[in-house]
């Protein structure tokens, strides 16, 4: 890996993905029984086995297969999968900017993140990625597809985009780059400033102090934190963000398993709350999203808000592990034998892959440990699923193209679910812009004074985008019981 540098931050995070640890940790004393039987096991493998496997490929399945025993949040990666698990918590990507979603075999770009290569190239929300290279994607898997058009900076990759309106496929080359993507999103909605964390990122606290610092410029004293969703992520970013909002004292304390390690205790210095807060929360809230929630309610700093959180106190270390041969050349002549690489000067080039471990459990700052129990909220308020629909999952279209009748298209589901929730006839939403949702558009532009085409043009999305707005406000019932108990 030629990105590898120590990783001294403790992540936590939902996954239902599994650790392992490198069969060299059986090795570290040569003569021990667990060291012979694994020796064994591997010799009766080659042996019979009637295919084709490599020491190396038996050792990963060893490490992966050691450390799925452990717990649900523990798993080793490969060099490679460290790196794209790794990069989804950084905050930033080598790629080109763009998410895509699978729908009904085609793969449909949903998000052109700003800035990026895919941007600046011409590349809208909507196109259908059909070639990348020169080469089809037809039958082939998403991740597949997505490995394809990452690369390192400064490289370059051509997308074959079939687009609504154009007959032809559309080429577009790019560079590949660097490209930020914000976990924190926040608006100003009447007299409340509304912040929502997806989860907690390297630019996690950088983006909640922009969100403050805008709120402070308008005068904006209430403010709305959203947590629902959020599985979790890096420690000292959900520190960060409670400092603005804990009071002057503890904001959590971690308990290692390791007795070489010391507990933290980690503060707030805040000697005022400066806001009056409400924090949003369901049964996905997670992990380092639940040290920041557990930190509010134990010091009142606001009100918790929605359903009982997920319940994970675990916290979780990324650890190098070194591959086989490095492991006899770094421990030669020495006693105490490790496979783990930060025990050694020199291990950038030397790595089977890392390992994500449990190591400890963290503690509110009354002391409850919240495992498997999750955190009961000060107000219980169920989430609104009106016809199915989460309303604040809702999102605005791209205004990007025009879908007519027949249109396969991301924003055709989120105009055709604002629609159902308007109360128009509209069937299940979903992709297609079938003939009874243009006629409920058609309706719908009537109503409102605009031309009724039953086309979802660009004054029509812009239109439906506000009643998007409104709805999230108003038919969110956790965030309504928010704003009636921050305006009382």
């Amino acid at each position: 890996m030629n990105k590898l540098k120590r990783i001294t931050v403790i992540i936590l995070v939902i996954s239902i993905s599994l650790t392992v640890f490198t069969s060299a940790a059986f090795a570290a004393d040569s003569k021990s029984s667990d060291g012979e039987y694994l020796q064994s096991v591997i010799n009766l493998i080659k042996q019979k086995y009637n295919g084709n496997i490599t020491d190396e490929e038996l050792l990963q399945g060893a490490l992966k297969g050691m450390f799925t025993t452990l717990d649900q949040y523990s798993e080793y990666y490969t060099p490679e999968e460290f790196d794209k698990f790794y990069g989804s918590l950084e905050g930033a990507v080598e790629g080109v900017g763009i998410s895509m979603e699978l729908i009904n075999n085609n793969l449909i770009i949903n998000k052109v993140f700003a800035n990026s290569p895919a941007k600046k190239a011409g590349v809208l929300s909507g196109d259908r990625i059909v070639q990348v290279n020169g080469e089809s994607v037809q039958g082939k898997e998403m991740q597949e597809v997505a490995s394809k058009i990452k690369g390192t900076a400064g490289t370059k990759v051509k997308l074959g985009l079939v687009r609504q309106g154009i007959k032809n496929m559309i080429t577009l080359e790019m560079y590949r780059a660097q490209v930020d993507l914000p976990s924190v999103h926040y608006e100003i909605r009447g007299k409340i400033g509304y912040i929502l964390i997806d989860s907690f990122s390297q630019n996690t606290s950088k983006g909640v102090s922009e969100a403050l610092s805008y709120f402070d410029s308008k005068k904006i004293t209430s403010v709305v934190l959203d947590l629902r969703n959020n599985p979790g992520g890096y420690l000292d970013q959900a520190i960060a963000v409670a400092q603005n909002f804990v009071p002057k004292g503890i904001i959590t304390t971690l308990d290692y398993k390791d007795s070489t390690l010391e507990d933290k205790k980690f503060y707030s210095k805040l000697e005022k709350i400066k806001y009056k807060l409400a924090v949003l929360v369901n049964e996905n809230t997670a992990s380092a999203a639940e040290i920041l929630t557990g930190a509010i309610k134990d010091t009142k700093a606001g009100v918790v808000i929605g359903s009982k959180t997920f319940g994970k106190a675990k916290v979780q270390e990324s650890l190098p592990i070194l591959s086989y041969d490095a492991y006899g050349r770094f421990n030669e002549g020495s006693d105490k034998k490790s496979a783990n690489a930060y025990d050694f000067d020199s291990y950038m080039t030397d790595l089977s892959g890392w390992a994500k471990m449990t190591i400890g459990l963290y503690y509110t700052p009354n002391g409850n440990c919240i495992d498997l129990k999750g955190i009961e909220p000060d107000i219980q308020v169920k989430e609104s699923t009106p016809f199915g629909i989460r309303v604040n999952l809702l999102e605005p279209m791209s205004v990007t193209v025009k879908p007519t009748l027949g249109t396969l298209y991301y924003d055709v589901l989120n105009a055709e679910c604002a629609l159902k929730l308007l109360k128009y006839d509209i069937d299940t939403p979903d992709y297609i812009l079938d003939a009874k949702s243009v006629e409920a558009i058609k309706k719908f532009q009537k109503s409102n004074n605009l031309s009724s085409s039953g086309i979802l043009d660009f004054t029509t999305q812009k239109l439906l985008n506000t009643k998007i707005s409104e709805l999230k406000q108003k038919q969110d019932a956790v965030y309504s019981r928010a704003v009636s108990e921050l305006l009382k």
